[in-house]
């Protein structure tokens, strides 16, 4: 299969998506939205995952939201050197003026970084905790299609998206995890005394009564 007919296929799904949007534009509507609002509750879930964990517990979730963050902070330099000096991708409302679109971007689609941001961090904290990151790859995988729904981009870059963080977020917790423990550990002086006294009442309403 040659890149033209890949270039069609693309372009084919991306135009029957098109389609679906202009007829359902209150669907489209609600994703934009979704993703507007969405990716910034999305980024306080991780921030709050780190603080979920008390002082003096085990640090699983704060060394899973902290590969997270790194994963989508390589994946998004990664995409900063593929579309700036490999291949800068025109969006598809560039190429083709005709198409209904929500975006109004003009950096490079391939790859596409919202979703590259959303799969670095999900799949970060996936490497680390199998049980919360099959959560954030289910919401990094709608906000992923949204991206094509509203007319942003092709599937295939947000494909390539896929592909490039979770290869970026294994490699950093099967390599680099002894210098992620040693941020965590690090940061966790800063974060903790702050969120100390919320865990110690907590701690008291869910105690049991004295007998």
């Amino acid at each position: 299969m040659g890149s033209g007919t890949i270039r069609d296929l693309d372009y084919g799904i991306y135009h029957a998506v098109n389609e679906f949007a202009v007829d359902f534009k209150w669907l489209a509507h609600a994703t934009y939205f979704f993703e507007t609002v969405g990716v910034v509750l999305y980024g306080v879930a991780v921030l709050l995952l780190w603080l979920a964990t008390a002082p003096g517990e085990e640090r699983r979730w704060k060394l899973a939201a902290l590969a997270g963050g790194a994963s989508a902070g390589v994946s998004l330099l990664i995409n900063q050197v593929i579309g700036n000096l490999i291949w800068h991708r025109p969006r598809p409302y560039e190429t083709h003026p005709q198409v209904y679109h929500l975006s109004h971007s003009h950096d490079p689609s391939f790859p596409s970084d919202h979703a590259s941001a959303a799969f670095g961090i999900a799949f970060g904290i996936y490497f680390v905790d199998r049980h919360i990151g099959r959560f954030f790859i289910a919401v990094a995988t709608l906000i992923a299609l949204g991206r094509v729904l509203v007319g942003a981009h092709y599937l295939t870059d947000v494909l390539a998206s896929l592909v490039i963080s979770a290869i970026v977020a294994y490699l950093i917790v099967r390599f680099v995890r002894a210098l992620l423990d040693g941020c965590v550990r690090l940061l966790e002086r800063l974060s903790d005394p702050l969120v100390e006294p919320i865990h110690k009442r907590r701690g008291r309403r869910t105690s049991l009564p004295a007998s």
